[in-house]
Order: structure tokens, then sequence, then C-alpha cells
């Protein structure tokens, strides 16, 4: 990391993960930088529920587990380190009870709000897709029904996106489908 990045704020890595240890609320990593995350609507949480347990369910007997915005994720470039707090995180590595976060994730999804929309379709998609384990990225609007989902093929990243409540969202990577109206339960939309 070049002198230019760093500032009076910056911290590493290290003393990033040390303070998180300890600290009541989440905060997300950017290449030396500090930022605290908001709470969620209960939109936002219904959305991130029925997605994890529909997941859940389909992941028993399989090696995949669904975790929770609870699990951080890591991404190191050539230059830069971030550690991420996605909506839910398809790892498929086994991850040890006492792991502080997953370096191979699957699948992830991100449930957008107005705050973080930019940041999601910006920053994250592109330091996401860095990630060699990473086979698709998932964009669940919580205004309305949309799902986007970039997956990666032979030919690079390509992406799909879901307007109606009777589309099905097919995960094949990860042996999953999950229906917009499972994705959307309970949230009026």
């Amino acid at each position: 990391m070049g002198n230019a990045l760093r500032n009076d704020y910056y911290i590493s890595p290290d003393e990033y993960l040390t303070g998180e240890e300890l600290s009541v609320d989440k905060h997300e990593y950017l290449n030396g930088v500090v930022y605290m995350m908001a709470g969620a609507s209960a939109g936002h949480d219904r959305i991130t529920m029925n997605i994890s347990r529909h997941l859940g369910n389909q992941f028993s007997g399989k090696p995949c587990e669904a975790f929770s915005a609870d699990t951080r994720v890591h991404v190191r470039t050539e230059t830069a380190e971030f550690y991420y707090y996605p909506d839910v995180t398809v790892d498929c590595t086994g991850r040890a009870n006492d792991s502080r976060y997953s370096e191979s994730p699957r699948v992830i999804f991100e449930v957008l709000s107005p705050a973080t929309e930019r940041v999601d379709r910006g920053e994250k998609l592109q330091n996401y897709q860095r990630l060699a384990s990473l086979e698709a990225y998932v964009l669940v609007d919580q205004a309305r029904v949309a799902v986007t989902v970039y997956r990666k093929t032979a030919a690079g990243w390509e992406s799909e996106l879901l307007l109606e409540k009777g589309d099905v969202l097919a995960l094949g990577c990860i042996e999953c489908q999950l229906p917009l109206t499972a994705i959307y339960e309970r949230t009026g939309l």
C-alpha cells in the first residue's frame, strides 16, 4: 500500500479485526478506512431472512451454508484490502466455527437501500468479482420486485434482471432456486 492511501485515520487490517471483535457496532473496512454500518429496515431484514431460510432449507445435507450479515467477506487485491458484511453469504468450504470471515464465498447477496445501492452496484460489484471463488453476486431491491444477478461465465460476468414475482432465481452453481415470491414473502411487494 502506498503512502498516498494513508492518512491520519488509516488503520491496518489487523487493527480493524481486533477492534471489530470488541465493537458493539459493525464496521466495513475499505483499505485502511473504517465505516460504521447503519441499521436495516424491517423490509430489508425480511428479505435477508427469507433468502437465508430458503437457501438453508435447500442446503440440508450439502456442503454449502448460508451465513447472515454478521459474516464478513475478505477481499484482497494486489494493492488493497477490504472487509464487507454482505447481507447473505454462501460459503461451501466448511468454515471453522471460530473463523472470523469468509475468503471463498460462492454467492453473495446484497439487499439494496437508497443509502447503499451506489456502493453495492459499483465498488462492491467490482471488488467481489475479483474473488476467484465467487460464482454469483445477487442484488435484491427492497423497494420493488427487482433482482439483478451477476453470474461468472467462461466469457466473463453476465447479468440478468428478474422483475416478475413469478420469476425464479436459478443458482446452478450452488444447486438452488429461489422464487421471487419466496424472496419477497411478507414484504407487501
